[in-house]
């Protein structure tokens, strides 16, 4: 590479160099060892050579009109001042970026190329996507046929958790006389099952992004779901019996965040509402179920033969997982991080259980948490004032009372369901106003009916249960308040995805935590509440929280693209001056 040699100064005359025309060789996988970014040259022993890749480059710039047109003269002159630090990166930043675009493999190289063509760098389908696609196989390009069979697998495996959670309820009551037991320690086995089931999933997601794997992650838990059902129902006191409980929730509960993931993966976004209203049909259809088995397999079979059907069910999902289901999971990079060359090899992934937690730093997560926070709170509130509200001031028998939460549970399904649909349309109704360009905010828009029939349903109820109006009154109230909290639901949950592309099962996972959280001191306060205010006026303060907290929809709704934008804006700024 003679031309690539610096000239010496002679006399007075400019320094002037040869524009080196030796071929770049760009590989999408790796280069010696390097990331994608790197440029492949052949080894060279001067150190004076030029190269696009050195820190300490003092040749003028290759580039000239905004770096997009490469110098192809003979001799350039040479600045009379060295360029400053953020000048060079400039520079090496322009160098690199017309290479990428410009420079292409000799024809000697085009041959060996050919069968490297599936790993392309590949450019944005669409104008809403922030995130490049690298890998060889895009889960967005299956067909209709697999994607749909995929996510009925996610679907089926998403039922078994929620099932887990309630097939136990009709048998604490056994458990507690065939263990000899107390009351507080037999109860204790659902509230250990619901504490994992919000704390796992973090773990699971936070591995599942940090090592770029859904399949794996499906494989583990499933196992762990069923090795521990099996020793559930061999268990001989209530302390072997609790452990193994915990663990099987572990087990049951990665599909909460993975499967959000594994949708986002293979559907587009202008897709994904309908895929998630299918998605969480499962997770609803699950606590209504559970109890019922639970009832009829204890009564005729023994509490034992719960886990022995968990046990079943989790082997027959297994093998649909390990026989079926193909890894989905899509390297992702920002298109800024293609142009970036860092001057040293990225480290290596390390792996935080806890670093799902900081996306709660970002406005748009954190409010959004907020108002599911709400919805979820006034949710679980209901759940446990039914059973005393309606023994009490319907004298309905446990039974009865059982059938009252088919109301409540056809809405969710329902509004699941309707849901999905309807946020898929209205996005994509706003994406045509918008010349065809659409972005995460937009999708909230299918959110404002859900936002204003929660408050309306549940406080129309607690006052229809207060006055003791007929029966099918609160009833109609509690299938509104089901439908329109997961009408409401369904839009944010996928916002949280739309808006990170490549943490989408994070995102989830914080998610879930955080409703657990609600869940629960929402559960421990709404009786004490009930005593001291009474039905109305529990509902009624519980509508008010609510209501405050739409002011945060309201708010990430205005601000959260600018949010967004901004955010990026700083990880290019951090990425141009060498600090991402």
């Amino acid at each position: 590479m003679e031309n690539s040699v610096a000239p010496k100064l002679k006399g007075n005359e400019p320094a002037t160099m040869e524009a080196d025309t030796t071929p770049v060789n760009l590989k999408s996988t790796s280069v010696n060892g390097q990331p994608l970014n790197y440029l492949d040259e052949s080894p060279q022993k001067d150190s004076n050579l030029f190269s696009v890749n050195n820190k300490n480059l003092s040749q003028p710039s290759l580039i000239q009109n905004s770096g997009l047109t490469t110098h192809n003269s003979k001799e350039t002159s040479a600045p009379t001042l060295a360029p400053s630090r953020k000048d060079r990166r400039l520079n090496n930043l322009s160098v690199n970026t017309a290479e990428l675009l410009q420079k292409k493999p000799s024809s000697s190289e085009s041959d060996n190329n050919d069968n490297e063509a599936s790993s392309e760098v590949s450019t944005p389908s669409s104008q809403d996507e922030d995130f490049i696609n690298i890998g060889q196989s895009d889960p967005r390009k299956w067909s209709r046929t697999k994607k749909n069979f995929i996510l009925f697998i996610v679907a089926a495996a998403g039922i078994i958790g929620p099932i887990a959670s309630t097939i136990l309820y009709p048998a604490i009551p056994v458990i507690k006389d065939d263990l000899h037991t107390s009351a507080v320690l037999a109860n204790g086995l659902v509230s250990v099952y619901i504490f994992f089931k919000g704390a796992a999933p973090l773990v699971w997601a936070s591995y599942s992004d940090a090592y770029g794997t859904r399949r794996k992650i499906y494989l583990v838990s499933f196992t762990l779901f069923i090795i521990t059902s099996v020793i559930c129902g061999f268990s001989w006191n209530i302390w072997t019996l609790m452990l193994m409980r915990g663990l099987q929730s572990c087990g049951s509960s990665a599909v909460q965040s993975i499967g959000a993931g594994t949708i986002s993966d293979i559907y587009d976004s202008y897709e994904r509402g309908s895929s998630y209203g299918i998605f969480y049909v499962g997770p609803l259809v699950g606590p209504l179920l559970g109890p019922i088995i639970g009832g009829y397999v204890t009564q005729y079979l023994g509490w034992r033969w719960i886990f022995w059907m968990l046990t079943l069910f989790g082997t027959i999902l297994l093998a649909f997982i390990f026989f079926a289901l193909p890894e989905t999971f899509r390297p992702q990079k920002r298109p800024h991080t293609l142009l970036r060359q860092p001057t040293v090899p990225d480290s290596p992934k390390r792996f935080n259980p806890f670093s799902s937690l900081e996306l709660l730093k970002y406005p748009w997560v954190s409010l959004i948490q907020v108002y599911i926070c709400a919805v979820f709170a006034i949710i679980f509130a209901q759940n446990t004032l039914v059973p005393r509200s309606f023994e009490k001031l319907y004298n309905l028998s446990t039974a009865e009372v059982g059938l009252v939460f088919l109301a409540p549970s056809a809405g969710y399904m329902l509004g699941s369901v309707i849901g999905g649909r309807y946020s898929d349309f209205v996005l994509a109704k706003y994406k045509t106003r918008n010349g065809g360009i659409s972005y995460p905010e937009m999708r909230l828009n299918s959110s404002w009916l859900g936002a204003v029939l929660i408050p309306i349903s549940f406080f129309v109820y607690g006052w229809f249960v207060e006055f003791k109006l007929p029966l099918y009154l609160p009833l109609i109230a509690m299938f509104l308040g089901g439908f329109s909290t997961y009408l409401a639901f369904n839009s944010t949950s996928t916002y949280l995805v739309d808006a990170f592309p490549g943490r989408s099962a994070s995102a989830i996972a914080v998610s879930n935590f955080l409703r657990g959280i609600s869940a629960a001191i929402s559960s421990l306060i709404s009786i004490p509440l009930e005593d001291a205010l009474g039905v109305g006026w529990t509902y009624t303060l519980l509508v008010g929280i609510t209501v405050l907290s739409t002011s945060c929809l309201i708010w990430v709704y205005c601000r959260g693209r600018k949010w967004r934008e901004a955010e990026d804006s700083n990880f290019s700024y951090q990425a141009l001056n060498g600090d991402a």
